[in-house]
């Protein structure tokens, strides 16, 4: 207890001094309102950009983590469907012998770089052969299709966009399974162009267009767009149908380069009826 008093006694006027000052701190902020709006604002406002900080980061790194599952589930769904599949039968047919066989498999990415409003527009994506991204892989959405890749460096490979005059792709209306060649005019990024229907083909507006699966680019049934009007070429007896697309290219952020694990074989094939017309 002595000790106390000692201590006490030894550092009063600094003790005095403390208090006097604190209590004389706390009096001016209590009676300014100027000044308490100035200490109350600049904590708030502190912690706020704290907290602000935090959670965007917290959202930054979660959403990321998100995206990456999200894509990885979305191709584990593609390699899943019946459209990336063949069927398989053996000799002896019997319904419970119909098996299938992995036709396809689909890459995760991100396109890194996009254009659409050039005459031909190119997409690149964030990987390449390092990922065996090869030269002539489509390139699909969750919504639709994007391209074909036309060159690869080990990190990246570029595309050339549906957005392109140059490319032409394989599509049917998806009711009828009439099918014709689907491309760009080069006028309005929203809308591409469906060739070669037959004059007999029935066609309303809203009609679902597809891929055919007629090449060894893209599955069968991949939805591309909807059927926005049509008119009949008189000339050649057949449709011009211009097609919305369901994708919105001036926001694609993330795809699936599409892998055929039969296309050697495919190409093979085609080369043999070419080389023996």
């Amino acid at each position: 207890m002595r000790e106390f008093f000692n201590f006490f006694l030894k550092w009063r006027f600094f003790i005095f001094f403390f208090l006097l000052e604190s209590a004389a701190i706390f009096l001016s902020f209590s009676n300014s309102k100027f000044h308490q709006y100035i200490y109350e604002g600049s904590s708030n406002f502190m912690i706020g950009k704290i907290y602000e900080t935090i959670h965007k980061l917290r959202n930054y790194f979660l959403l990321e983590i998100e995206n990456k599952k999200l894509l990885n589930e979305n191709k584990r769904l593609h390699d899943a469907q019946i459209f990336s599949k063949i069927r398989k039968i053996s000799k002896d047919f019997k319904k419970e012998d119909i098996n299938y066989l992995q036709q396809y498999t689909f890459t995760p990415v991100q396109i890194i770089n996009n254009s659409i409003h050039e005459q031909e527009n190119y997409i690149t994506i964030n990987k390449g052969s390092i990922d065996e991204i090869k030269q002539d892989m489509g390139i699909i959405l969750y919504n639709g299709i994007a391209g074909i890749i036309i060159k690869t460096s080990p990190h990246f490979s570029i595309a050339i966009s549906l957005l392109n005059q140059k490319i032409k792709v394989n599509a049917r209306l998806k009711k009828n399974k009439y099918f014709g060649t689907l491309s760009w005019d080069g006028v309005n990024y929203e809308y591409v162009v469906l060739y070669d229907i037959p004059r007999h083909s029935t066609i309303h507006k809203g009609d679902i267009v597809e891929t055919d699966g007629k090449s060894s680019t893209f599955p069968e049934g991949i939805p591309i767009g909807r059927v926005h009007s049509y008119k009949l070429d008189e000339e050649h007896a057949n449709y011009i149908i211009k097609v919305k697309l369901m994708a919105n290219f001036s926001t694609i952020e993330n795809a699936y380069v599409v892998k055929n694990l039969l296309k050697e074989e495919w190409n093979d094939v085609q080369l043999y009826k070419v080389e023996n017309k």
